[in-house]
Formats: C-alpha cells, structure tokens, sequence
C-alpha cells in the first residue's frame, strides 16, 4: 500500500504520478540513501556497509529490476563533494542520470 501512495505523492513530477518509479527516480533515491548513511558514518563500518548495500539492491529491485547494479556506483557517488556540491547548485537534481536508460552492459545475467 505504500508502495501506490508514493506513486501518487504530491511532490512527484506530475507526468509521473501514478507510474512506477522508473530508474532514474530509483538512482537518485538510492544515491540520497547511501550519502545519509555516510553523513552518520555508517560507510565506517564495513561489516555493516557490504550488508547494507545487498539490502538496498534486494529492496531497490521490487521498484525497478533494472536499478540493483547501479547499487556500487550510486553508493560511491556521495565520496566525492564535487558530485554533492554539483546536486546542490542544480537545484537538488541529478541531471546526470535524469531520463537515462539502463545500458545492456549493466544487466546482470538473469535479466537477459
């Protein structure tokens, strides 16, 4: 049931409302999940770290099967202060993967 309230939820692009999260909306949420845990310096604990990124790519996956192998490079995204620094002057967008499509190359083999 939540699942459809987001959906709907009012601060969506209403082009979008009502659609399943697509792999750009799956990415940016993923990219905002991993820099809040390592804000809270979660990221320093690697036990925990390895376990959370398969929980996010387990979890990610019931929105967008296509989303799970982005899970590594989404996590690392947030290292750098120039990619926060960027998400924040652009308006808190993620324009470089707004409307990008997921290559054949980062398929895993059982999605082929």
């Amino acid at each position: 049931w939540q699942h459809v309230k987001a959906y709907f939820a009012p601060k969506r692009d209403q082009t979008r409302q009502g659609q399943r999260f697509q792999l750009d909306e799956c990415r940016t949420w993923m990219r905002l999940m991993f820099w809040s845990a390592r804000e809270e310096g979660l990221d320093k604990f690697p036990l925990f770290w390895s376990w959370f990124l398969e929980f996010i790519s387990f979890y990610i996956d019931i929105y967008q099967m296509t989303a799970p192998p982005y899970v590594k490079r989404d996590s690392a995204w947030s290292i750098k202060k120039d990619n926060i620094g960027k998400y924040l002057s652009d308006n808190r967008l993620m324009k470089d993967i707004i409307g990008v499509n997921p290559l054949p190359e980062d398929f895993p083999q059982s999605c082929e």
